[in-house]
């Protein structure tokens, strides 16, 4: 009964991605501007800086089963105002905070608005009012939301020549601020009840697809995770100049691009499945790179575009393995050990490369590449007896 859901919006697409690009720049990627200019001032050693969002993504997962509670009370838009607003509280405490203890409320704060409005909010609030149809929305916000380096970076930067790191985060607070006009497109509305008797009953068949979906994503994003963290010092080992991280974020935004012009040709099965096959081989380019140093150039703009897919992947594919009406019930939970892992994985990176070097950690990466293939190939083979299951429920009289 897909009556219940509304239809698909241009306006909504386009207000809830360019507020994407503007949540991920004032929070995710604040801290890569301002961190060298806190440090300056404050004398706070960068450990304690970016344990910061550190922070902030242990609150996002201690936070993330009261998630779907929330959008069934408040409903959508009003969750990822509220989470909007709170980032740009934490931007205000952070720009005024003269102790560790502040800054650490500040971030704190950070965390509970980045759960409450990024993308893993957003995609439920969307797939909430657009059922299935909101795959392609997802596609299009994910397109947004992967140019906040591109956009905030260079912004962040051209700020500090200015202005002092403490005006720049007011400024970044009042981004937020005006980030709230943006998403009054969303239309006010709680989720869907869950209609159908079958459905509970049906569910108790997706245990499976539920365990693979948790450690898929999480083994997906721990990787990525420390991949992104220490790209940097991958790059200058092999003699190349850092310039080429660019290359990642071409990969990313490309990668989504072409996921969006796809249209329906891939189903978020397939999407997984790609996806999930190129990390080994990126990282098997990678180790080529003893002998061929631009081959890091290759992984750069190949992992950059497995971690432009990876977001798409995370919220589509449940989709296609659960009922729409328990999406944001289901991910609320089923993502928290990925938001523990992509807190820990800059850490557990660090400590592997100190223990293991480039060429042990691009090994272990491989390993986990592969068993993170397997994964996606066991959820793909779920989605398939899903959908038999699904023909033979409606051919039934």
């Amino acid at each position: 009964m897909t009556s219940d859901y509304l239809t698909p919006n241009r306006r909504v697409t386009t207000c809830a991605g360019l507020s994407q690009l503007i949540n991920w720049g004032i929070s995710f990627y604040m801290p890569g501007t301002f961190a060298h200019a806190i440090m300056l001032t404050t004398g706070w050693s960068p450990s304690f800086i970016y344990g910061g969002l550190t922070l902030a993504m242990l609150i996002m997962a201690a936070i993330s089963p009261f998630t779907a509670w929330l959008l069934a009370r408040f409903g959508g838009q009003r969750l990822v105002l509220t989470g909007t607003l709170l980032i740009a509280c934490g931007c205000f405490m952070l720009s005024l905070s003269t102790s560790k203890i502040m800054s650490i409320t500040g971030w704190g704060v950070i965390g509970i608005g980045m759960r409450l409005s990024l993308y893993d909010a957003l995609f439920a609030v969307l797939v909430g009012l657009y059922g299935p149809a909101a795959r392609r929305m997802i596609s299009q916000v994910a397109l947004f939301g992967g140019l906040a380096s591109v956009v905030f970076w260079p912004l962040g930067t051209l700020l500090l020549e200015y202005v002092s790191w403490q005006t720049a985060l007011f400024i970044y607070g009042c981004a937020g601020l005006l980030n709230t006009g943006l998403l009054r497109a969303i239309p006010h509305r709680r989720s869907p009840r869950k209609r159908q008797a079958h459905h509970a009953s049906r569910d108790t068949t997706a245990r499976l697809p539920a365990i693979l979906y948790a450690l898929f994503i999480a083994l997906m994003t721990f990787v990525s995770n420390g991949t992104s963290t220490h790209l940097p010092e991958l790059i200058t080992n092999f003699g190349l100049p850092v310039t080429v991280g660019m290359l990642w974020g071409v990969g990313q935004t490309s990668a989504r691009l072409l996921d969006v012009l796809s249209g329906q040709c891939l189903t978020p099965a397939r999407l997984a499945v790609i996806t999930s096959l190129l990390i080994p081989l990126c990282f098997l380019l990678a180790l080529t790179a003893n002998v061929a140093p631009a081959a890091i150039a290759g992984f750069a703009l190949g992992y950059g575009a497995v971690n432009g897919l990876t977001t798409v992947v995370k919220a589509t594919l449940p989709l296609q393995l659960f009922n729409p009406e328990q999406y944001a019930e289901r991910t609320g939970i089923l993502l928290i050990p990925g938001q523990l892992l992509a807190a820990a994985s800059p850490f557990a990176w660090a400590w592997l490369g100190s223990h293991a070097g480039i060429d042990g950690t691009l090994w272990f990466s491989l390993s986990l590449g592969l068993v993170i293939a397997m994964l996606a190939l066991a959820l793909a083979k779920c989605v398939w007896s899903r959908c038999e299951f699904s023909e033979q429920l409606s051919g039934n009289p």
